[in-house]
């Protein structure tokens, strides 16, 4: 893919998201899987698994803040596995596919012809990666809209479907 095709590509993610980036590289970095980086050993930016790791914290955070108000009358264990809900893959991955964020991410074609799990991670990944790049460009406030709007929006279905509720759990009660 040339660099106008790219550049093109994330306005386009750009305009999907309602974030226009001061610094392009972070949401190019956010969105370059390592596997890329075998087929491409020219391309000057890093993997995005460092924006991941920020990424992932920020949004715990962000949720952690947003339930600890929303449910004042929670306990810790019950917080937690509402978070665990809302951040973990699966849902991660449903949001990104609601965004479209495959189509932007720079992958090996080994990786671009799976569609299995390993897909869905890369999907949740490349997600946490674009809140950590959304962080350090934009600043918290903007963050903190982005995850309100793309992934605390699921918080009724996490609440109406109980999906907070994990199997070991269910199964103790039912005995």
């Amino acid at each position: 893919m040339n660099h106008e095709i790219r550049s093109m590509k994330l306005e386009e993610l750009e305009q999907k998201i309602k974030i226009q980036f001061k610094k392009k590289d972070l949401l190019k970095e956010a969105l370059t899987h390592r596997s890329y980086l075998n087929e491409n050993p020219n391309w000057h930016l890093s993997h995005n698994e460092r924006l991941e790791y920020l990424g992932d914290a920020v949004l715990e955070l962000i949720v952690s803040n947003f339930l600890y108000h929303k449910y004042p009358d929670y306990k810790e264990g019950q917080l937690t596995s509402v978070r665990a809900a809302l951040v973990n893959y699966q849902m991660l991955e449903k949001v990104s596919r609601e965004i479209s964020l495959g189509d932007y991410i720079l992958l090996s074609r080994g990786e671009a012809k799976d569609t299995g799990k390993a897909r869905g991670v890369i999907l949740a990944d490349a997600l946490e990666a674009l809140i950590g790049a959304i962080y350090l460009d934009q600043g918290y406030e903007m963050v903190q809209e982005f995850i309100e709007q793309y992934i605390i929006i699921h918080l009724d279905e996490v609440m109406e479907k109980e999906l907070y509720r994990d199997s070991k759990s269910l199964l103790q009660e039912r005995i």
